[in-house]
């Protein structure tokens, strides 16, 4: 997903946008329309929705966004042909928006949210660390490869991350503390899907 979202977003996207986007790509239909309900929309914690939206709108991410009664009713612009069916993408929805409000990144940001996502999708859940190229990390999260570097630092620094360098100046290495009950790892294997 973090694949389709790099490929199909602007650079200058926000993490916040980003965040919004990765829950409407999960838990959408297969002709691209979603409601997201508003508890879910605050729950995500990303501040005022209006300019994410419009980022997605001036991005012709989406085509139509509708508040309603029960929530945010958007259409995305590209048809999901390839990727896994709705119920793994559900299930995919719920790790991310778990993940990106659990304590220890809350108050992180939402650079420091969208990048620990990304790195627990690209973790391998048997040995609790990852390794990928650090210029493919960047893009997916919509960074330049000096600020992918700072914000994982700052996990780092905060303990989200229990250890994390950077290799030859190509690889991102990382690991996570011990597994707390609430850190899972990604239902759905980056790998699998061509690197989401």
């Amino acid at each position: 997903m973090f694949s389709l979202l790099a490929a199909s977003l602007p650079p200058r996207t926000s993490p916040q946008a980003r965040l919004l986007a990765l829950q409407c790509v999960l838990r959408c239909d297969r002709g691209g329309c979603v409601t997201l309900p508003r508890g879910l929309v605050h729950g995500l914690d990303l501040g005022p929705t209006g300019p994410l939206w419009q980022q997605l709108l001036d991005a012709r991410w989406v085509y139509t966004v509708a508040e309603t009664c029960e929530g945010f009713r958007t259409q995305l612009n590209d048809p999901l042909t390839g990727l896994p069916g709705r119920g793994p993408r559900a299930r995919a929805a719920h790790w991310a928006s778990v993940q990106s409000a659990s304590t220890s990144v809350r108050d992180a940001g939402a650079a420091a949210r969208l990048a620990s996502v990304m790195l627990l999708a690209h973790t391998e859940p048997a040995l609790g660390n990852g390794a990928a190229d650090s210029h493919t990390l960047a893009r997916m999260c919509g960074m330049a490869l000096h600020e992918l570097l700072a914000t994982t630092r700052g996990l780092l620094d905060t303990g989200v991350l229990d250890s994390c360098s950077f290799v030859s100046g190509e690889e991102l290495m990382w690991s996570w503390p011990k597994q707390p009950a609430h850190r899972k790892a990604s239902p759905v294997d980056p790998q699998r899907h061509h690197g989401e």
